[in-house]
Order: C-alpha cells, then structure tokens, then sequence
C-alpha cells in the first residue's frame, strides 16, 4: 500500500524489469508488453520488434544472429553484425 501511495514500484513486483518509471507508466508499459508478446504467439513473430519490451534484449539479437548463420550458405555467427537505419 506505501509503494501504491508514493507511486512507486512495489520491490515485489521488480523481478518483471528493471525500471526507473513511477508505478503508473509502469504499468502502462508492461501492460503493453504483455499485449505484444500476447500477439506474437497468437499470431507468429512479427515483422518488427520493439527492442524495448524485451527483458534481455541481446539474447534476443543474439537469437537471430543464430538463427541466420544457421541458413545453408550463411557466414558463421562470428562474422555477423548488425545495422540500423533509424526512422
């Protein structure tokens, strides 16, 4: 009830993800979370992902860095990089 009254995250509540956000927006983004990661298993992987909602986002990129070197005729892992175009 404290942490609910100071708008804080509840230290039991803190193992989802680390956050500096008040308890509000805390919500709000976890909710949003849930509803993309619900998505993607109703539906399939999406075509873009928002690196954001992920807890461990270089486990993720790591995944497809693997998941590409392991195509017929594809570089080794270690060869692979990424590259970013931001819009």
């Amino acid at each position: 009830m404290i942490s609910l009254s100071e708008n804080v995250v509840p230290l039991a509540w803190s193992f989802a993800y680390f956050s500096l956000k008040p308890l509000g927006s805390w919500n709000t983004d976890l909710k949003a979370r849930y509803e993309f990661f619900e998505l993607w298993a109703q539906k399939g992987a999406p075509f873009v992902f928002f690196i954001s909602y992920f807890t461990y986002p270089t486990g993720f990129t790591t995944s497809l860095l693997q998941k590409f070197s392991r195509k017929a005729g594809s570089p080794s892992i270690d060869r692979l990089e990424f590259d970013f175009i931001p819009t």
